[in-house]
C-alpha cells in the first residue's frame, strides 16, 4: 500500500502541475449548509462544519431512489460571479465508455449524497442544454475503469474488479433550467490528494471547463471517522483543503470550489455547487 501511495503522489505532481484555464462560479449565500456554494437546503438538515442532527445512511444510493430533496437553488445563486480557475483532468480520467446515468454507484454501498449541479453563464443565467461529466474514486480511494496509458495502476490499484467497473463516472445533460442531477456515493481519499471530484462541461461540441469540486474539511473527516466504508485512519497521508497540491498549484478558490451540504431526514446527502462557465 505505502508503494502505491508514493506513486500516486509522483504522478500527482506531474499533472498538478498544468496550467489553469479560467472558469466564473457564482457567488451567494448558502443557507444552513456547510461550504461556500449558492443555494438553499433542499429541505435537509444541515451539515456545518462536520456537525449533523442524526446517523448518516450508508447502505449506498438504493435509499435515494424516488427521492426529491428539493431544488438547492431555488432560493437563487446571488448576482455576483467570481472567476475560479480550472483544474488538471489528472490521469484517471477515461473516455470510453461514456455512460450517461443518474446514478454512477454501481449498486457498492456507501454514503449515498445526490449531487445537484447548476451550469450558468456571466449573467447568472441557466445555461440550457449543458452537458457535465463526473468522475471521482470509491470509498476507499480507487477509481473504476480500464485507464489509457501507463495509469492503471495508479487509478485502480491493480484491482481487475475495478479496471472492469465504471463506478464515480456518468453524464448528464441539462434541460433549459440548466441543473443535472447525479446519484452517487461520497467519495473517499488517497494519500496525496483531498477528497475531490472532477467534471467536464460542454454545450454541444463546445468543451468550457475541466475542473474539481471540494468538501469542507471538518464535514469529511467528520464522515470518514464514523462511516465504516471509509475508515479515515491515521497516518495515511490524509491532505487538507488548503495543503492539496492541486489547488495550490491551480489557484482554485476554496471559497468559490467547496460544495455546499446538507443532511437530509433519511440520512442521505445533498450535495450541490454553480458553475458559471463563460457561454
Amino acid at each position: 500500500m505505502s508503494d502505491h501511495r508514493s506513486t500516486r503522489r509522483q504522478v500527482l505532481q506531474a499533472f498538478g502541475g498544468l496550467g489553469a484555464l479560467a472558469l466564473l462560479d457564482c457567488g451567494g449565500t448558502a443557507a444552513a449548509s456547510s461550504g461556500g456554494g449558492s443555494g438553499a437546503t433542499g429541505g435537509g438538515t444541515a451539515a456545518g462544519g462536520g456537525t449533523a442532527s442524526g446517523s448518516w445512511a450508508s447502505q449506498g444510493t438504493s435509499i435515494l431512489s424516488g427521492k426529491d430533496y428539493g431544488n438547492p437553488f431555488a432560493s437563487g445563486i446571488g448576482t455576483t460571479c467570481n472567476v475560479y480557475k480550472s483544474a488538471t483532468e489528472g490521469p484517471c480520467h477515461a473516455t470510453s465508455p461514456l455512460l450517461t446515468r443518474k446514478d454512477v454507484s454501481e449498486g457498492y454501498p456507501g454514503l449515498p449524497m445526490r449531487l445537484e449541479l447548476l451550469v450558468v453563464n456571466k449573467s447568472c443565467a441557466p445555461v440550457p442544454n449543458a452537458t457535465v461529466e463526473i468522475w471521482m474514486c470509491d470509498t476507499k480511494g480507487v477509481y473504476s475503469g480500464d485507464i489509457d496509458g501507463n495509469n492503471d495502476a495508479f487509478c485502480t490499484g491493480g484491482s481487475a474488479t475495478a479496471a472492469a467497473a465504471l463506478w464515480g463516472r456518468g453524464i448528464q445533460t441539462a434541460g433549459s433550467d440548466g441543473r443535472v442531477t447525479f446519484d452517487a456515493n461520497f467519495p473517499g481519499w488517497y494519500s496525496g490528494r483531498t477528497t475531490h471530484i472532477h467534471f467536464k462541461v460542454s454545450v454541444g461540441a463546445t468543451a468550457y471547463i475541466t475542473s474539481q469540486l471540494f468538501f469542507d474539511d471538518a464535514f469529511k473527516k467528520a464522515i470518514y471517522d464514523a462511516q465504516p466504508s471509509y475508515k479515515l485512519t491515521s497516518g495515511q497521508g490524509y491532505v487538507t483543503n488548503a495543503n492539496d497540491m492541486v489547488v495550490t498549484q491551480s489557484g482554485l478558490s476554496l471559497a468559490e470550489a467547496v460544495c455546499s451540504t446538507a443532511q437530509q431526514s433519511d440520512g442521505a446527502l445533498l450535495a450541490w455547487k454553480a458553475i458559471t462557465v463563460n457561454a
